[in-house]
Order: structure tokens, then sequence, then C-alpha cells
């Protein structure tokens, strides 16, 4: 019998979860019935292309003789995969914090605003109808507290780059558990205002933690561990640096604690897991720096799934918010010999493009590109190849003519492709659909390809939930978008990190 998408959000989401969703009356055969959910583990990888997945599982063969992860996970027969569409209210081309609030709200948002239309409409976000049906929440990432991820879960904000407004929701989102970068955010020797959000936590009830040693083993009720002033490290920077290593905890360490720590609320728990970094690898055009948080990613996924197995009442949904850069690894060589060479150079790569720009300063030499590259990349390169990287620290872009390769990383990822045969299509978001892979009771609905929008009604049905936020059309959103920046409220307009993002939706 050939099951259909419908039959099998049917099988998964039983009882008051399945009437929740709208569903009822489909069949289930009594003893495959699947228990109810009581807890939800949603891992995210951002900025996840399909060829990031595919590249990490490639090179974690190399490394270790096995697939990676992931990639074995869906061979599982207790794994259900699909796609995921991604796009948001105001583009085909989504942002972080418009790709996580269709997830923390069910509905699409304007690109660089969080669960909030342009007219200041403010949705009920997820960890506010969990929490207030006694559901613990947690959020753990390896970019700032305050990014737009974890954000898009737990708080309403009309820009997502109102950092350190965003640092002072958390408290009254309802989520117990935070753990992630951004010290500049909540230091009031650091915030503009001056003000101390650290003691505002404290007088919650929130233990804060500032080093890996203080959250390693630590039981408790309420965290706010945050690990460095602005983003978590990059993977393989953290690697070759014992310093970091001592300090910055991993994902999947700040993921078993999180577990561990919500595990035994009786009304079960909802936690994000998010590996931002990958998304900043991918705006670089950083393979090593992208591939290596991959399987640090992964690393944490197993985390969530191993207790989920054994746990038999966690649904856990593996998936990412959009793809950055469009990474590939090229067809090149006599009979593509040299392809798998070129993989195989990630191996030797020791630090990430922003450990290399510190390396040659503003203006160095095309002998100093050369040995610095070969030092910490392992590549020789050509004298026109470094005269290109030494040009565009200068602003001389030898691929000026294209819009997308007009930065310094682009131009570094340009040359280096020659050598590592993996290329980029810009440093910006991009439209593909993304992976989704779900694990647990319930796990049906990952078949096939699903709106990102109806996560947020599938989480809620899982714990036997409904709700359902106002909507807005793309016109509406317009026109309102267009008088706030006219408006004497322009402040509020987004504006993103990088040009890139930028560049998406203004």
């Amino acid at each position: 019998m050939k099951l259909s998408r419908r039959s099998l959000i049917g099988a998964g989401l039983t009882g008051a979860a399945a009437s929740a969703f709208g569903i009822s009356g489909i069949p289930i055969i009594p003893e495959h019935k699947p228990k109810q959910v009581k807890n939800i583990i949603f891992c995210v990888v951002d900025g996840m292309a399909m060829q990031t997945l595919s590249m990490a599982d490639q090179l974690h063969q190399m490394i270790y003789g096995k697939q990676s992860y992931w990639a074995w996970l869906m061979e599982q027969d207790f794994a259900v995969n699909g796609l995921e569409e991604t796009r948001s209210l105001s583009s085909i081309v989504t942002d972080s914090s418009a790709a996580s609030s269709t997830w923390g709200s069910g509905r699409r948002i304007w690109n660089g605003q969080v669960n909030v239309f342009p007219d200041g409409t403010k949705l009920r976000t997820l960890t506010s109808l969990m929490s207030s049906a006694g559901v613990k929440c947690g959020l753990v990432t390896t970019t700032t507290m305050t990014h737009a991820t974890p954000a898009g879960f737990a708080v309403n904000s009309m820009r997502r780059d109102d950092e350190p407004g965003i640092a002072e929701k958390y408290i009254d989102a309802g989520v117990s558990i935070l753990m992630g970068g951004g010290d500049k955010n909540f230091s009031a020797e650091k915030r503009k205002d001056k003000k101390d959000v650290y003691t505002d936590y404290q007088k919650s009830g929130y233990k804060i933690a500032k080093s890996r040693d203080e959250v390693m083993g630590w039981r408790g009720d309420k965290l706010l561990g945050i690990f460095s002033d602005s983003h978590l490290p990059f993977t393989i920077d953290r690697n070759n640096d014992e310093a970091l290593r001592k300090s910055v905890p991993t994902l999947a360490e700040m993921a078993s604690i999180a577990i561990n720590n919500l595990k035994d609320s009786p009304n079960g728990f909802l936690l994000q897991i998010e590996g931002g970094k990958v998304d900043h690898g991918g705006h670089a055009n950083d393979v090593a720096a992208m591939l290596y948080d991959q399987l640090a990613f992964e690393d944490a996924v197993k985390v969530a799934v191993d207790f989920a197995l054994k746990d038999g009442e966690t649904l856990v949904i593996i998936t990412s918010d959009h793809a950055t850069g469009g990474p590939s690894l090229n067809g090149a060589g006599d009979e593509y010999f040299d392809s798998t060479a070129g993989l195989h150079s990630v191996m030797g790569m020791k630090a990430t493009y922003g450990v290399i720009q510190n390396d040659l300063g503003k203006t160095p030499s095309d002998k100093l590109v050369q040995d610095v590259i070969e030092n910490r990349l392992g590549f020789q390169l050509k004298s026109e190849e470094a005269a290109a990287i030494t040009g565009a620290l200068s602003n001389k872009y030898a691929f000026g003519l294209s819009e997308f390769q007009r930065s310094f990383s682009s131009t570094l990822a340009m040359v280096l492709g020659n050598h590592s045969k993996i290329t980029w299509t810009s440093g910006n978001h991009t439209s593909e659909h993304v992976m989704l892979t779900a694990v647990g009771p319930g796990n049906g609905f990952a078949a096939g390809l699903t709106k990102n929008t109806t996560l947020f009604d599938i989480m809620l049905a899982a714990k036997g939930l409904k709700h359902s936020n106002p909507t807005m059309s793309f016109e509406d959103a317009k026109m309102h978008y267009e008088k706030l920046k006219e408006s004497a409220n322009a402040d509020l307009v987004a504006s993103h990190a990088s040009p890139e993002e930028l560049a998406l939706w203004q």
C-alpha cells in the first residue's frame, strides 16, 4: 500500500496531537501505535546547502573511514527524510530571522524582522506557547545568544540586529536555558546604554556562566551561559587553539548540558540546537570553516538522537533555515581525479579566513601571501594568484565585474578553488530547498516537501496545542514596510551584519 503524506502525518501525530493538527479518523495499527511526544529537540544548521551536507560526509569518510552522522542517520529505518522549502514573506530567498520566525510563529516574516509584521503586529511565539503549557524551553547556539535563529523561536523584534534589545527579552519569553556567545549584548561595560543585563537574569533566578568549566556537569533550573564576546569561534580555530578548547564548550557539550537539565520537566521540554557558524563559513566562502562546523553540528545531533532513542518520547527535527554560498566540489583533472584530491586538501587546512587576514595585515607583499597560505592552508600559490589576493585587500578585485565577487573572502575563495576544486556562487543566501530529517514519535510529517511555516503547527500539535497567529499578505507588508522606512521610525528598519544579507531584502 502506498502511504500518502497525509496518512504519514496522521499515523505520527496521535490522539490529542492529531486532533490539534486537524486530523482525525485515521486508523492506526495498535501494535505500531507510537508514543505521545513529551519532548521536542529542534536541530537547525544555519546556512547548510545540500552540497555542504554531501562534502561533510565525503570529508568525514576520508578522515574516519565512515559516513558522517547525518548521512548515516538518513539511512536508518527509524528516521524519516524529506525536504523543506525556505522562502520568507519578502523574498524567495530568506534571511535567518524570517526563516526561524516561520518556525517560531507559523507565519512568513519580512526578512530582517523577528516574529513581527512591518506594521508592528507582534505574533505569539513558540516558546511563549510552550512555556505557558508547562513545557520547559532551551536555546543553545554557536552564534551570539541574541542572533536571528535563537531569537526566532522566542521573541519579537522589529529588527534582527537589535541584539542588545533582544538580550533583555528572553527572561519574559519562557526560556529557561540559554547558551551561546554575545557578552557584548549583556555586559554593562560593553552595551551603549551601560545596562547590566546579567543582573536582571540573576534576579530572575538564572545562573550566569562564562566558561566551559562553569557549565560542565552543572545541574539546575535556569542558566545563561555566554562564552565569548561575540559569536563562538569556528570549530577549526577552536581545534587549533588550546585556550579556546579549555574556555569554550562545543555545541555537542552544550546540547548535552541542556538536555540533562531539561529532561526531568514533568510536561516535557522544547530545545533548539543551532549550528550557526556553518552559515558564517558559507558567507565567507570558507570551506574549512563551513565543513568542520557542519561536522560539529552533527556531533550535537547525535547527542539529541541518542537521547531520543533511549527516551522513546522525544521528537527530533533536523533541518536548515536556508542554504548559503552555493558551494560545490567540481569535476577537475583527467577522469576527475583532481576532485578527490581537492576535497582531501581540506584536511590540511589549519585556520579560517579571519585568521589568515589577521596574519596578512592590510598591505602584505605577494611573498607574505604565499607564505601565509602555505602555512595555514597547505597550498603553494602562483605569483598571479597571490597578487589577486593582495589586490583584494586594497579593494581591487580580479573578479570585480561580478556583483557577487567583490570582497576579500570571495577573491581568496576563487583563488583557492584552483587548488581545492571547490567554488562558490556568491557570499549570499540561496533559494534551494533544504534537508529535513525527523526521528521519534510523530516523525512521519517529514516525508516529502514541507513548508517551513507548518513546522510551528507540527510542534504545537505534537504537544496537543494549537494556535493561529494573524496573517499578512506580501502587498500589505510591503506597503507598511515602505511607510516604516519613510517615517520617523526609520531606525527600526532592519539592517544586517553582512552586506551580502542586506542585499537580499533592501
